[in-house]
């Protein structure tokens, strides 16, 4: 007999409430259905152990109530009957923690489905899943949620969640508390997270519309961030990154795609090769790809630190606020192999070296007075210095 590996210590006592239905046919499986309750403390907590999938749905209500839809695959109901025997639902209460336990006799048996009901007043629910998609919503307390391969979907959870599958996808609504998600072969979305999040997915994509709190994201694919109240750390190897809003810093590394960063002070961008453009920006910026052009539209009335923007082969245009006190040195590769800088700026001038076509381009000027050093640098391209 297959049980979670948590269970293993903990003896299983019977069911408190259970009743089964007859089986009946339908399609190319008998089906039968258990149901069962099971009392539990005010604010307790509940752990399910299942195989297939599970859905959990907070209510108000006192006591947990489940239905298990078991199937089976056979030509008599003699037979279907031997095989849904083989599937059984054992309950215990310890120390305030309801354990809901999924047991079979064959691994090779048919999955059922599990629907639990459950108090919404609930502190804490653990599902842990050997295969199988996992639904739960409507929760005022924690949530943990684990699958070796299925899609897990939460939403409308009061407190922290943490998601964890092998292979599915991972969906995210509104989370009261922090999220930590992760995904061996699946993409992950969220609505909103009001607390700290933590996504990670080997083979997809993340998608966080809003967060309140510092976001870490780490993909194969794309990652987009539409609104973050902190700091973004992501991470990619493999496509695209987008920050539309951050309230704090901005770190972003990826071996190749784009990256695009709006609203934002402080930002650093890595980028093996692919544009940058940065726009709304202010602080300290250091951004730099190997192959692609960069585009930095600096934020006015903001304040800056001293900056770096970098692209060893591609064009950098920089678009400065007239009423930006800066320091600015541009650097491009000689006139003789098509490197040039193009200023809007009369206080920016060229210094023309002795041998022009063994030297770089350098271009360096104080704006409304100099302040913070902005150093750019175009080896294989152009450096625009635009006038807002």
């Amino acid at each position: 007999m297959t049980r979670p590996v948590w269970l293993l210590p903990l003896a299983i006592g019977a069911a408190l409430a259970q009743s089964n239905s007859a089986p009946k046919r339908e399609g190319p499986y008998w089906t039968e259905t258990l149901t069962g309750s099971v009392a539990v403390a005010p604010g307790g907590k509940v752990k399910i152990g299942v195989r297939g999938p599970v859905v959990v749905r907070g209510e108000d209500r006192r006591d947990i109530v489940y239905t298990l839809k078991k199937r089976a695959r056979a030509r008599r109901v003699e037979e279907a009957k031997r095989a849904l025997d083989g599937w059984s639902v054992k309950t215990k209460i310890v120390g305030g923690v309801a354990y809901l336990i999924v047991q079979f006799a064959d691994a090779r048996a048919v999955s059922p489905e599990l629907e639990v009901r459950a108090p919404r007043s609930l502190s804490g629910v653990v599902v842990e899943n050997q295969g199988g998609s996992v639904d739960a919503r409507d929760l005022d307390g924690d949530l943990t949620a684990a699958t070796s391969g299925g899609r897990i979907t939460i939403d409308r959870i009061g407190r922290n969640v943490s998601a964890r599958t092998g292979g599915g996808d991972v969906q995210l609504g509104r989370i009261g508390g922090s999220a930590q998600c992760l995904s061996g072969g699946g993409s992950i979305s969220v609505d909103s997270v009001a607390g700290e999040a933590w996504f990670e997915t080997v083979g997809g994509e993340i998608r966080v519309r809003e967060a309140g709190g510092p976001v870490r994201a780490s993909a194969a694919g794309n990652i987009v961030v539409e609104r973050a109240a902190r700091s973004v750390t992501a991470q990619t190897s493999g496509g695209m990154i987008e920050v539309r809003q951050a309230g704090g810093p901005v770190t972003v590394e990826a071996s190749g795609g784009s990256v695009q960063v709006g609203s934002a002070a402080n930002v650093r961008c890595e980028l093996g090769e692919g544009p940058i453009r940065l726009k709304g920006v202010s602080g300290v910026l250091r951004a730099s790809t190997g192959l692609g052009t960069i585009l930095a539209d600096l934020l006015a009335g903001a304040s800056f630190g001293d900056s770096m923007l970098n692209t060893d082969n591609g064009d950098v245009i920089v678009t400065i606020p007239s009423n930006t006190s800066l320091r600015v040195v541009a650097q491009s590769d000689s006139s003789c192999r098509g490197g040039r800088i193009v200023s809007d700026f009369a206080e920016i001038r060229i210094r023309h070296a002795e041998a022009p076509c063994l030297k770089p381009l350098v271009a360096e000027g104080s704006l409304n007075g100099g302040g913070p050093l902005l150093r750019v640098s175009a080896s294989g391209g152009v450096v625009y210095l635009r006038r807002r």
